[in-house]
């Protein structure tokens, strides 16, 4: 990894050319263009699979893979550059293993954050997939799942689940960030609690989080989400308000002590992963408890 140069405006998109990464590639690409960010797609070849087609010949087996691999990286390039010409996009090509490989590359460039696909293929194409998952657990960054190429190209509509964590309260940072440069509109939601006391202080919360959106002249709105339209968890609540209201974005803490740590890790993390189609997921790590969460130039 001597190549790599530390760079925290770059947006590193995993690439195994499956139709998923080439739409997370595109959807990079539009807002990279809006935050003046730089692009960096990566290739992971895990070395199992290599042995499985060439057996000992190592040398040769990496050099044919990675100079028809970087080929087809130059190809998604130039179709990019076509759209927007002064972007500057940068590839490489690594062995290990995949997910590993990612979170190392985005913590050795200090990248802004990684946009990545949700779904994966066979054979060459096995970037994604469970990988979304572990990269989403593991990143220091904010990481982007996409699956479906979303067909506006900006964030109109953001959906912001709130529970009762002190860092679930970092996400409005970047909401404000993202909302400023779109317009957009912002909803606040939550589950409805049965215990009073969870319930108001709940409320409490979701009310401080509405005045700075709106002390920010940020739109916003807030819905809670009630378990006769939504009984099931959080995390399938929150899919299925944002798709009733077409969202743009939906924004989610990937570590907490409460609420989604009961869907972000474990079988409910890839069930998220699995189910996100349209709707793109930008998964964010929490700073220690405590610590807002400070926006930067960059995307996020």
């Amino acid at each position: 990894m001597d190549k790599l140069i530390p760079n925290n405006r770059a947006i590193i998109v995993p690439i195994d050319f499956s139709i998923t990464s080439e739409n997370a590639l595109k959807h990079a690409a539009d807002h990279a263009n809006v935050f003046k960010n730089d692009i960096v797609m990566l290739h992971i070849i895990e070395e199992s699979y290599l042995s499985s087609l060439f057996g000992s010949h190592q040398n040769y087996k990496n050099e044919m893979i990675k100079t028809g691999v970087e080929l087809k990286l130059e190809e998604l390039k130039t179709q990019i550059l076509a759209k927007y010409p002064n972007l500057k996009i940068d590839y490489f090509v690594y062995t290990g293993k995949v997910y590993k490989a990612i979170v190392e590359i985005a913590e050795k460039m200090d990248c802004d954050c990684i946009i990545m696909g949700t779904n994966g293929a066979e054979g060459i194409e096995h970037i994604i997939g469970s990988t979304s998952s572990r990269v989403m657990s593991y990143a220091n960054v904010p990481v982007f799942i996409v699956n479906e190429f979303p067909k506006k190209g900006k964030y109109e509509k953001i959906v912001l689940p709130i529970d009762q964590s002190i860092e679930s309260k970092q996400k409005v940072t970047l909401a404000i960030h993202i909302a400023k440069k779109y317009n957009s509109e912002v909803h606040i939601i939550c589950e409805v609690e049965d215990d009073e006391f969870l319930r108001n202080r709940i409320k409490a919360t979701i009310y401080q989080v509405k005045n700075i959106l709106e002390q920010n002249n940020v739109k916003c709105v807030v819905y809670e989400l009630g378990d006769k339209e939504y009984p099931g968890k959080l995390g399938d609540d929150t899919l299925k308000y944002a798709d009733e209201i077409n969202a743009d974005l939906i924004l989610i803490m990937t570590h907490q002590d409460k609420g989604f740590s009961e869907y972000l890790f474990g079988s409910e993390a890839q069930h998220i992963v699995n189910r996100v189609k349209r709707v793109p997921v930008m998964c964010i790590h929490p700073k220690e408890t405590g610590v807002i969460y400070e926006g930067t130039d960059g995307f996020y």
